[in-house]
């Protein structure tokens, strides 16, 4: 069997599509696998960093609404990435082309539907984006992680699966991580992130914290995101012992396996992720996503009481800072939360994704 993945431009949509592409090759070692992603791009990175050929297009995201010079260009670049996408499946010839959202899996899977190729959409969350909207209508497959994404797909073939984890997350040893990372077993450690391209509002929080205290009672390994870490080196005026702050990490399944307490916005993969190792959290759901659809995916984490939630409207050092001394304090209620956030884990769905798949 030949396979494409395709799907970009955050880990978001780029980890389910590394997934899938895990356990098809576990399964069937003889797969010829093919992700096609935008050129120079963070999946080409990880595609590469995965052991998966990689094939580049040129696209800069759906034509928006109002006439204008970005429009035209964008228009252009879809054209172009389309007709590069009918090349691409004419050489490779696949059986099935899977794409996870993102601008970036528009050409390849809307002309694999063209081509009548059997096509497969897996939508991450409870409110789908406008691309995984569009292909759906089409595909042969819709697997989705929420119920409620499903009054949002038109498509007879929609099955109810839970998220698919990268084969990291399935093997934790927690002892093993954090002699690996240097943390002993009597510090608190906690790990924070915002995604793959960090997060503005738990950046500024941050600096209020670093630059506040000078000492802090526990270990952290903060995330910024590449576009927001030099402005963050820029802002904090020394960090203090124990903390380390990076621009981006390859490393979250071991941070992950290592923290007593994470702080992360709320996409759908990086919950999927965190339940997989159960873990205490405090999210900060991003305000500004589709539907708003990181604090629904947050507030059903609440209600399971598996986070503290915090909104980005609410959000500044000292309250970050007291919710996180508030929980490392209480080890009964932060184990008692990550025993509630692994309930909500899908270990088996992306075996499922590919069997059902497959058949």
């Amino acid at each position: 069997m030949r396979y494409i993945l395709s799907g970009g431009g955050t880990g978001g949509h780029i980890y389910p599509a590394l997934a899938i592409g895990e356990e098809i090759k576990k399964q069937d070692e003889t797969a010829k696998i093919l992700y096609v992603g935008k050129k120079g791009s963070l999946e080409e990175e990880l595609a590469t960093k995965y052991g998966f050929e990689f094939q580049g297009i040129d696209i800069s995201g759906l034509p928006r609404k109002k006439l204008n010079k970005e429009t035209i260009v964008t228009m252009f670049d879809l054209f172009k990435g389309l007709n590069q996408a009918g090349k691409i499946l004419k050489k490779f010839k696949p059986n099935i082309v899977i794409g996870t959202g993102g601008y970036v899996c528009a050409p390849i899977v809307y002309k694999a539907q063209q081509y009548n190729i059997k096509t497969v959409v897996q939508e991450q969350n409870a409110y789908p984006g406008k691309t995984n909207r569009i292909l759906a209508r089409k595909a042969d497959l819709v697997f989705i992680n929420f119920k409620e994404a499903e009054e949002y797909l038109n498509n007879k073939n929609i099955i109810y699966v839970g998220n698919p984890i990268r084969d990291d997350f399935t093997h934790i040893d927690r002892e093993k991580s954090r002699r690996k990372l240097g943390i002993s077993e009597s510090e608190k450690f906690v790990f924070s992130f915002g995604g793959s391209g960090g997060q503005e509002s738990t950046n500024d929080a941050m600096i209020e914290i670093l630059n506040k205290y000078d000492e802090l009672p526990f270990k952290l390994v903060h995330v910024t995101g590449r576009e927001h870490y030099d402005y963050f080196m820029e802002k904090v005026e020394k960090l203090p012992k124990g903390v380390e702050v990076f621009d981006y990490t390859h490393h979250v399944s071991d941070y992950l396996s290592s923290a007593d307490l994470v702080i992360a916005s709320s996409s759908a993969m990086t919950l999927a992720e965190i339940s997989a190792v159960g873990l205490c959290t405090i999210l900060i759901p991003k305000a500004y996503t589709a539907g708003n659809h990181q604090y629904y995916n947050a507030m059903s984490y609440y209600n399971m009481g598996a986070s503290e939630v915090i909104e980005e409207k609410d959000l500044d050092g000292e309250i970050l800072y007291s919710h996180i001394n508030d929980l490392l304090e209480d080890d009964d209620r932060r184990n008692t939360m990550a025993k509630n956030s692994k309930k909500l884990a899908s270990p088996g769905a992306v075996s499922e994704i590919v069997d059902i798949m497959t058949k």
